[in-house]
């Protein structure tokens, strides 16, 4: 029998700077929405253990998938190209569960993380790094969490490129944070190391790194008397190996029973945390210290926020705004303004015009001469943006494999709730696309080969130019004093 897990799925905010996506899933499927549009820009009906996903330009959305099947899918949604799906791996569903996914396209690199734990053995997480590097996937085994509930690990990135994983494993009387460090420029990854012990037992955790490389980590303690106590620590320069982790004396603020989660952000130099408990507590630190900024009992459904600006990666539990839909709540408090515009998307999977030119590979951003001329849809139809905004990009290929998904044409006339995306299809069905075969990256090497050869035969008649122009300046010098 199959150790399924029929949690409540969360969805997913996926922003870039100031543009934003919406991922919507349930059991049966995921669907990618505009902020502010009713139809869903992209749909695929299967169901599913787990989704996430991330934006990486305005006009670039990478989706990975855990199916009920077993298949671990990497699907990649570039403007108005066809999407690209790929089969990662297949993982044993039937004695194993899956948790806390992380994605991170870097150029032609993609990482992608996940937690999973046998149900003969449900307190031990076993974290998995499978990586694309280019040619093939590659998986790396972590290490191992101890936790009776959710695996207690992060990942994040720092502005050289370089990935920062951290774990907390309970070790009965005391908790023990071990990190580790992939150098993005040598693709590989450093020694896990013991880096700080922690008095009792930690039964949540954030951490983000700020656009300046100062890394902060969050925690909770269970107390003897029932309550939760929110304590920091913070390494000053992450880009340094020696930068030691500086924990706090006292704990940040002290919760009742329940706890449920936390989330971390920072905005414009300013930390942000929310906590959930019973209440939604709304902190802020602008440098002096944290200060209470909004304290109110639970009104908010639960959102992952994943945002990617070209300074800064954030991955983290939040809210969703119960008025304004597809929006983080406290988005006024954080500075956010909400920008509507009147120039929608374009209908879904049918205005898109036939391509002359080769197909997009599955890492735009690497091939950029390829990406320019994929035509990409105009702005979203809701921008989310910070009233002081740093304006600054980031960046993905693949294995061949057989699609099972059904990528639906929607018409413009019929717009339905989101629950009903996945309950009533009554939409004409596209036939499924094949999906890329390996040779499109063989083909895209072939031709940057030829490229480079034809750059380094201009690099030798440049050099014979020059040559024949001294032979000539020369030869000038000679004539002259013979005259």
């Amino acid at each position: 029998m199959a150790f399924l897990s029929r949690t409540t799925m969360t969805p997913l905010l996926l922003t870039y700077e100031n543009k934003s996506m919406y991922l919507h899933a349930d059991p049966q499927g995921y669907a990618l929405f505009d902020v502010e549009s009713s139809e869903p820009f992209f749909r695929v009906q299967e169901p599913l253990l787990l989704v996430h996903g991330i934006m990486t330009d305005a006009n670039t959305i990478h989706i990975v998938v855990l199916k009920t099947s077993g298949d671990l899918c990497y699907t990649l949604i570039s403007g108005s190209s066809t999407p690209q799906t790929t089969l990662i791996a297949k993982l044993d569903i039937r004695s194993t569960r899956y948790r806390r996914l992380f994605l991170f396209p870097q150029g032609k690199i993609i990482h992608i993380f996940y937690a999973s734990t046998h149900k003969a053995i449900p307190n031990v997480w076993h974290i998995e790094h499978r990586l694309w590097n280019g040619v093939s996937w590659h998986s790396t085994r972590m290490g191992e969490v101890v936790h009776p509930r959710e695996p207690l690990y992060h990942v994040n990135l720092d502005s050289q490129g370089n990935l920062h994983f951290l774990t907390i494993t309970f070790q009965g009387r005391h908790s023990l944070l071990f990190t580790n460090r992939f150098n993005g420029s040598f693709n590989i990854w450093g020694s896990p190391t013991e880096t700080m012990k922690i008095s009792g037992e930690v039964v949540d955790m954030a951490a983000l790194m700020t656009s300046d490389n100062v890394h902060h980590l969050y925690w909770v303690i269970k107390t003897p008397n029932g309550q939760f106590e929110l304590r920091t620590a913070q390494q000053i320069d992450a880009h340094e190996l020696s930068s030691s982790w500086n924990p706090s004396h006292a704990p940040i603020k002290t919760f009742n029973s329940p706890w449920k989660s936390i989330g971390a952000l920072e905005i414009n130099g300013i930390l942000w945390l929310l906590a959930r408990t019973a209440e939604e507590v709304l902190m802020q630190n602008d440098g002096k210290g944290w200060r209470l900024i909004s304290s109110h009992p639970a009104l908010h459904q639960p959102l992952q926020w994943v945002h990617k600006g070209r300074r800064n990666f954030h991955q983290t539990n939040w809210l969703e705004d119960q008025f304004e839909r597809r929006t983080p709540s406290y988005h006024h408090e954080l500075g956010f303004t909400l920008n509507k515009q009147t120039t929608p998307w374009p209908e879904p999977f049918q205005s898109i015009p036939t391509q002359t030119i080769p197909p997009t590979p599955p890492v735009p951003a690497f091939y950029p001469e390829l990406s320019l001329n994929s035509n990409p849809p105009p702005p979203i139809v809701v921008n989310i943006s910070p009233t002081s905004p740093a304006n600054i990009p980031f960046p993905i290929s693949m294995e061949n494999s057989t699609p099972q998904s059904t990528i639906e044409k929607l018409e413009v006339s019929d717009v339905p709730n989101v629950s009903d995306v996945f309950e009533n299809p009554t939409e004409e069905v596209l036939q499924p696309q094949p999906l890329k075969e390996t040779s499109v990256p063989e083909r895209l090497v072939t031709t940057v080969t030829h490229l480079e050869e034809e750059n380094a035969e201009l690099q030798r008649l440049v050099s014979t130019v020059s040559h024949l122009e001294k032979e000539n300046a020369e030869l000038q010098r000679l004539v002259s004093t013979v005259s």
